[in-house]
């Protein structure tokens, strides 16, 4: 019992340590090709790791919903010098099974967005 308290303790500091962070990957050698929408600049991919309550409703620490994710996309790729983006893929997961059944009531949530960016 206590190992698996401990484990437990662990884990769920591991995941309130990451919670709230947003990361952004780029590649940018894409052999001088192009888009039909213009000339692709890089792929992206962000992604977002956050905590919320009620199987994921709301965000208490950092915030992985759809649209943070977006946003946070969108800047990654005017930051690169983009006009346009492409999204090609997204996903949210909420993790509430991870914990259970603590994360029912406070769930780790992740959420990635990739596309291009296009000048």
């Amino acid at each position: 019992m206590k190992l698996v308290l401990q484990t437990f303790s662990l884990a769920l500091a591991l995941v309130i340590g990451f919670s709230g962070c947003s990361s952004t990957k780029y590649a940018r050698d894409l052999n001088g090709l192009s888009s039909p929408d213009g000339q692709v600049i890089s792929h992206l991919s962000t992604s977002n790791v956050a905590l919320h309550f009620l199987v994921g409703k709301t965000p208490i620490a950092g915030d992985a919903t759809l649209a943070k994710t977006v946003e946070n996309f969108t800047a990654a790729a005017k930051a690169e010098g983009a006009t346009k983006v492409r999204i090609v893929q997204s996903d949210v997961t909420s993790w509430y099974l991870v914990f259970f059944p603590f994360s029912l009531l406070i769930t780790p949530v992740t959420s990635n967005v990739a596309g291009e960016a296009i000048r």
